[in-house]
């Protein structure tokens, strides 16, 4: 369980994770040596799951985003396996959740335009036997992108 300044280490590295191990130690209260260890032990330990560029859909060429709601027929570890496997392998899908509730995968979906969305639609929900049905929501605005979180005594 980390301790308050490993949570104040990745609060910062959430907010800029290239900043200088020696402006973040400056941050936390700690001296660099001790929050580089600090740091690694937190990679290492899966605390911090990957340091990324985020960078707009758009900018990359997928001029829309949408959120997809799918209901399987059966919602066995199997099925939701193989799914969810090829899923990860397909570059349209940003993001996928399992969820409880009226649907079982909750997917982030990217897409040239709407042709493109709907090729994606046929070749990988269509396709997949166990997919029931699926809701497409349209993002019109990505109104809050902020993927840091507050340690949750504090937030």
């Amino acid at each position: 369980m980390p301790d308050d300044f490993d949570l104040r280490i990745l609060t910062a590295l959430q907010a800029d994770a290239r900043m200088p191990a020696n402006d973040l130690a400056d941050r936390v209260g700690l001296s660099a040596p001790a929050c580089y260890r600090r740091t690694r032990a937190l990679r290492e330990t899966g605390a911090i799951e990957r340091e990324i560029a985020i960078v707009s859909p758009k900018t990359m060429g997928w001029t829309i985003t949408m959120i997809v709601l799918v209901t399987l027929e059966r919602d066995r570890g199997r099925i939701i396996d193989d799914l969810v496997r090829s899923l990860k392998v397909a570059p349209e899908v940003m993001d996928v959740w399992y969820v409880t509730g009226d649907h079982d995968l909750v997917l982030h979906v990217a897409a040239h335009d709407m042709a493109s969305y709907d090729d994606f639609t046929r070749t990988t929900l269509h396709a997949a036997e166990h997919v029931r049905s699926f809701k497409t929501l349209v993002v019109m605005d990505h109104a809050k992108r902020n993927a840091a979180l507050p340690p949750a005594h504090l937030g």
